[in-house]
């Protein structure tokens, strides 16, 4: 039998979990800025609740920069941004909430991939707050997409994003 190991896990950062960050960090960046365009496309209750769930990505970016100090970058993901732009920029207020239920949905895939790559504890402690944020997100905009049922709106097919689909 093994000896038990006292060796804690870190709570800071690790070199392998700043690269996980960064990219995290980037696309909540381009999450940011693509709401901002949807809030100034959508009608008032939605324009609403871009304006917050923007809000929300960029308090997101600034957690992760505030976690990441120095390694923190300061550009949104270009390439996220660039994907995604022209569909939360125009559209009806059901195809703007479907679009972004989307995007949720894939940042909840994403975020528990990151989750279970991070070794830091603080890092793992600040992507969990951020998943079952985005998780309400999806359910919010699921109602403003149409879905009606419990299953439609809990229902999260969506694939994660990744480095190499998105490199920063």
């Amino acid at each position: 039998m093994d000896a038990p190991t006292t060796t804690a896990p870190p709570q800071q950062p690790t070199k392998s979990d700043i690269a996980v960050l960064q990219f995290a960090q980037g696309i909540e960046l381009a999450m940011t800025a693509l709401y901002t365009k949807a809030s100034a496309a959508a009608g008032k209750d939605l324009k609403t609740v871009c304006t917050m769930f923007g809000e929300h990505h960029l308090a997101y970016a600034q957690s992760i920069a505030g976690l990441l100090g120095r390694s923190a970058i300061s550009a949104q993901n270009a390439s996220f941004y660039a994907a995604f732009i022209a569909a939360a920029a125009s559209g009806s207020d059901a195809e703007l909430a479907g679009t972004f239920l989307s995007l949720e949905n894939s940042l909840v895939k994403t975020h528990l991939g990151v989750l279970g790559t991070i070794t830091g504890t603080d890092g793992a402690q600040l992507v969990a707050s951020i998943i079952s944020t985005q998780g309400r997100h999806a359910a919010v905009l699921a109602s403003f997409a149409g879905k009606k049922g419990l299953g439609d709106i809990l229902d999260n097919a969506a694939e994660p994003f990744d480095t190499k689909t998105y490199p920063a």
